[in-house]
């Protein structure tokens, strides 16, 4: 029975898992019964051979083959299995297994979550008459039977983890699918043209049915201490419990997975379908949290809280999107405080579902839930909105008042978990970087920094900003809105909007936020203005938290956020590339003038990225990779410049461009300083911690690194020169461009220029001459 809801069927399904258990628990104490050893058998030498000196016969040579000892490969009987070699062969035959067999019907998934998921299970321990079917025939045996046989499956969490892990491999298209008169191939992947068709309706079919049963399990799951990521990281560093289950995430982690998948199969592309992707999402998270309600009464107020009626916009209104913000509120939102008065006695702090996770130390379940964000985000067209879901998601570490200062503020979440937060400390968790992966992606990485160049020369000021806003909203890129960051932050960054034209994106926050909790190289200080921020105008939770931790998970997180910044970097640095050599060589006058101005804008992004970064590059790691990391980047940068700006040859009109002036400004007066200070600091690496030094290899590696970035500045200068040769001659306006542009020639041959018209005599001398 693929609807599983036949009480006649449910011994079946006990029969045939307990079947596959036992299967698998032998299969894996065969596998760690023997170990495969290399065997060398010895070959008794021969007595050499008298030979007449009269002959001319020479002794024959060794065949390769003919060796005094012989090798091979041999099975030997382990005396005793250790429990972590069956635990971990357990695991390799469980996934080979879930592999190779075909994807569920998701209609047996569905039942089988309803007849023995834990909303089962929470109404047996509550004494709430469970749901299983009785037989008509008066055989009270039968009856006994079966209801036993379903209770014993609705406790067993070895098939709630197989069902939860099935239905996540039928969603996320790893598992195989059959259907009569056609192959095996994964969901939404299929041969036939007809079956394309079908393929996103069946994902939304499959997504509707399962992900409010998989969000009642994370719900249930995440109130037993044991089923999530707290009781996970307990059992693994425990040295006596070296379970199976050590190997698994917690249950609760796997079900937001599961969940998570479901989301973004309802955000899939759909164009047949009669509803748009924002109201499917929408839809689903409305019943998710309706049955959430209903299997968890102790979630009730918590999910009634964000469904207030003031809240819920009409049923008439056709955008959806604002509805789905609307939706996403329970699971990210600003932590909201009241006082005594207001809550009628404790003063309380009211927490959506990602800060509770955090504040009770559940951070696996916490990264699961920062990819459901950004699944969900999807579903969204406004680029402002996603941009928004980014700053709430480095805000979420913002939970308000301590219970354990003066005013004693109570926190109050979704769920009502209280399981502490002793452990937080001692959890290896990728948390904080997972959180600042998303939140970049959600800014569109560094596109969302860009200054794209729009129809009207705009200065970024406030009355003007809806249109600004509109006109990067067709582009698909996001603005930046100062009140969605800390009060703390927002003079800073009212005045930096002034200053860059506007735009401060998610990446180069989290770079600041860096510098001032870790420290800054001393060879940076000079770099800096003299009215910088205070930290506290820099700091961000999320990185106080993460440096809060151990100092082997901070590390780990570094390195992360590291290689996050470093991804953002590259993939800006290939869009410019492809544009530079790509699209520029075929493109004249006007649409010409607009790509360049275009990649001067990416490029501006990258050097404002680099030159936030580097001030705390030698905190981030031990040896130095991410500052050598960082002068690839900017070798690499001015590869591209120097492509563009021979591309100007053809138009030098263009280079009186506001992008460009922009640019070419920050270039010389920001990042070329940053870029020495860096190199300084690079040559200075010689030990990292515990007094041990670098290896010779690495050392050379980063001189290398320096090597190739002078280079490649020199051919930049060589560049400049050629194109300002073509301004001279042309006899156009130079004065800016003396200021900006960052010749080293005059420096090079130790010649005492301060003045712009005198840099301007010399290179013309230089040039014609």
């Amino acid at each position: 029975d693929s609807r599983g809801s036949s009480s006649s069927t449910d011994g079946d399904i006990a029969d045939l898992f307990d079947l596959r258990t036992e299967a698998l628990d032998e299969a894996a104490e065969i596998m760690s019964s023997f170990v495969s050893t290399k065997t060398q058998t010895k070959i008794p030498k021969k007595k050499p051979q008298e030979s007449d000196v009269n002959t001319s016969q020479q002794p024959s040579r060794k065949k390769k083959g003919d060796a005094s000892s012989k090798n091979g490969v041999g099975i030997t009987k382990v005396k005793e299995i250790n429990d972590v070699t069956r635990a971990r062969n357990h695991k390799l035959a469980t996934d080979v297994i879930y592999n190779v067999c075909p994807a569920m019907n998701h209609e047996f998934l569905a039942g089988a979550l309803r007849r023995f998921g834990a909303e089962v299970h929470e109404k047996a321990c509550r004494g709430v008459d469970s749901d299983f079917d009785v037989g008509d025939d008066g055989d009270d045996d039968n009856n006994n039977a079966d209801i036993k046989t379903a209770t014993r499956l609705a406790n067993c969490l070895k098939f709630r983890r197989f069902i939860i892990s099935k239905s996540l491999l039928l969603l996320s298209g790893s598992s195989s699918i059959v259907r009569a008169g056609a192959r095996f191939g994964a969901l939404g992947v299929c041969a036939v043209s007809k079956l394309q068709k079908t393929a996103s309706t069946m994902r939304i079919v499959a997504s509707m049915s399962l992900g409010p049963l998989l969000f009642v399990e994370f719900c249930a799951h995440s109130n037993v201490l044991v089923d999530t990521s707290i009781g996970a990281s307990l059992k693994m560093t425990s040295t006596s419990s070296q379970s199976i289950n050590s190997n698994d995430i917690a249950l609760a982690q796997l079900s937001m997975r599961a969940f998570t998948a479901c989301v973004r199969c309802m955000a899939c592309d759909a164009p047949q379908h009669l509803m748009s992707t924002a109201r499917r999402v929408c839809a689903l998270l409305t019943r998710a949290t309706i049955e959430a309600s209903s299997a968890i009464p102790s979630s009730r107020d918590g999910w009634n809280h964000y469904r207030n009626p003031n809240l819920i916009l009409d049923t008439k209104d056709s955008n959806y999107e604002v509805r789905l913000g609307v939706s996403l509120s329970p699971f990210l939102s600003l932590a909201v405080s009241t006082s005594s008065s207001e809550s009628n006695g404790t003063p309380t702090t009211q927490l959506c579902l990602l800060s509770e996770l955090l504040s009770n130390g559940m951070h696996g379940e916490a990264m699961e839930c920062c990819h459901f964000i950004l699944s969900a985000a999807e579903a969204f067209t406004e680029p402002n909105t996603k941009e928004r879901l980014g700053v709430l998601l480095l805000r979420a570490w913002e939970l308000g008042p301590s219970p354990g200062e003066e005013d004693r503020h109570k926190r109050i979440g979704v769920l009502g978990l209280d399981h502490g937060e002793e452990d937080n400390g001692k959890m290896d968790s990728f948390c904080v970087s997972s959180a600042i992966r998303v939140a970049m992606k959600l800014n569109c990485g560094l596109d969302g920094n860009t200054h794209v160049p729009l129809l009207k020369d705009s200065c970024m000021l406030s009355e003007e900003d809806s249109a600004v806003r509109a006109a990067r909203s067709r582009m698909g890129l996001p603005m930046t809105v100062v009140e969605n960051w800390p009060a703390k932050h927002q003079g800073r960054l009212k005045k930096e909007l002034i200053s860059t034209n506007g735009i401060v994106g998610i990446g180069t926050q989290v770079a600041c936020a860096l510098s001032a909790t870790l420290d800054i190289g001393k060879h940076f200080l000079v770099t800096f203005e003299k009215n910088l921020p205070t930290k506290k105008q820099l700091k961000l939770e999320l990185i106080k938290a993460a440096s809060r931790t151990s100092d082997a998970n901070f590390a780990k997180e570094k390195c992360s956020i590291s290689n996050t910044i470093s991804s953002s970097i590259d993939d800006a640095l290939h869009n410019a590339d492809f544009v530079t050599q790509k699209i520029i060589p075929h493109m004249l006058d006007s649409s010409l003038a607009l790509a360049q101005r275009f990649v001067s804008c990416l490029l501006f992004s990258v050097s404002k990225m680099i030159s936030s970064s580097a001030p705390s590059a030698d905190f981030l790691d031990a040896n130095g990779s991410f500052a050598s990391t960082l002068l690839k980047s900017t070798k690499r940068l001015y590869g591209i410049l120097a492509k563009l700006i021979l591309s100007f040859t053809s138009n030098p009109q263009s280079l009186t461009s506001k992008e460009t002036k922009f640019f070419l400004d920050y270039l010389t007066a920001t990042l070329m300083p940053r870029v020495s200070a860096l190199l300084l600091t690079l040559q200075e690496k010689q030990e990292i911690e515990g007094g041990k030094f670098l290896a010779e290899s690495k050392i050379e590696s980063h001189g290398k690194t320096s090597a190739l970035l002078v280079f490649e500045k020199e051919k930049l200068d060589n560049a400049l020169l050629k194109v300002l040769k073509h301004i001279i001659l042309m006899k156009l306006r130079t004065d800016f461009l003396l200021h900006s542009l960052p010749f080293t020639i005059p420096h090079r041959l130790n010649l005492r220029i301060s003045e712009p018209w005198e840099i301007f005599y010399f290179i013309a001398h230089h040039v014609l001459t």
